[in-house]
């Protein structure tokens, strides 16, 4: 389950940051010291060259962070990016907890034979094995929406800088001024808020890059976050803390003899079990 959670929280880093700051194999989080995570940003933000702010540009900049300033108000990023998160992560997490996938876990019996039992059967069994497999994913969907939000709302001060040259240099005084102008309006307002099409400018691309120490060391402390989240969740059950009754009725769905049905229940296993396998 933890290389689950981490596979999947690096899946949605990766349709979240651009392609150009995905990490190196050789520099992954558990290897990097922070001299090393501020080197690596140094040279993934040197990867987007710009040019230096002209006299005429310094002079927009006020307008134009003026500007930003309505597209991204204080903590729009972080809550953005979280609410996009939980629309990638919950239908993966919610697929991992089906009844079907835990049992293939958790039971040492053909697929077929899972596959065969009806899903009221198949939710009795996992409920025998796991009383709160509805809830884990929910609580893993909150773990991490709640770690990367505070991740993408360290980049937020950065981004906006760069937001803000990238106006200064695209639009002159008037052009930022008419933008003001519209975006004062109700429509302007939403459209606003709405707005991240210049993301993709190679100043909000370098600025972004800086914030990935910040991001990193934000993610770091995750898997004590998930291990909490579980310990107050219900515990799973092996096959000596099922009752007597659930073992035959366990017994019976799976068509076995209720005998063997102790070597075919495998042990619940801890995160840090888990990280060994």
């Amino acid at each position: 389950m933890k290389k689950i959670v981490s596979a999947m929280a690096a899946a949605a880093l990766v349709c979240a940051v651009p392609a150009a700051a995905q990490e190196d194999p050789e520099h992954s989080q558990s290897a990097m010291s922070p001299g090393d995570l501020d080197e690596f940003a140094g040279m993934m933000a040197g990867l987007f060259q710009t040019e230096p702010l002209t006299e005429e540009q310094n002079a927009r900049l006020p307008a134009a962070q003026a500007v930003v300033g309505e597209m991204m108000p204080d903590g729009f990023y972080g809550e953005m990016m979280a609410g996009m998160m939980d629309k990638m992560l919950r239908p993966m997490l919610t697929m991992f907890s089906q009844p079907e996938f835990v049992l293939g876990a958790r039971l040492t019996v053909d697929a077929e034979a899972i596959e065969a039992l009806e899903e009221a059967e198949q939710a009795e069994l996992t409920a025998m094995l796991d009383p709160a497999y509805q809830a884990r994913g929910d609580a893993m969907v909150a773990v991490l929406t709640s770690r990367m939000g505070g991740m993408f709302t360290a980049m937020e001060g950065p981004m906006r800088e760069g937001l803000s040259k990238a106006y200064a240099v695209r639009f002159d005084d008037a052009q930022l001024a008419d933008i003001a102008a519209f975006f004062a309006t109700p429509t302007g307002g939403e459209y606003a808020r709405e707005s991240m099409a210049l993301f993709a400018d190679p100043q909000v691309m370098q600025a972004s890059m800086q914030a990935l120490p910040a991001m990193m060391s934000g993610f770091g402390d995750i898997e004590s976050a998930m291990r909490e989240a579980m310990e107050a969740l219900p515990a799973e059950r092996g096959y000596g803390d099922l009752t007597e009754a659930q073992r035959e009725r366990m017994a019976e769905l799976l068509d076995v003899d209720p005998a063997q049905l102790a070597d075919l229940v495998n042990p619940p296993k801890s995160m840090d079990d888990a990280a060994g396998q």
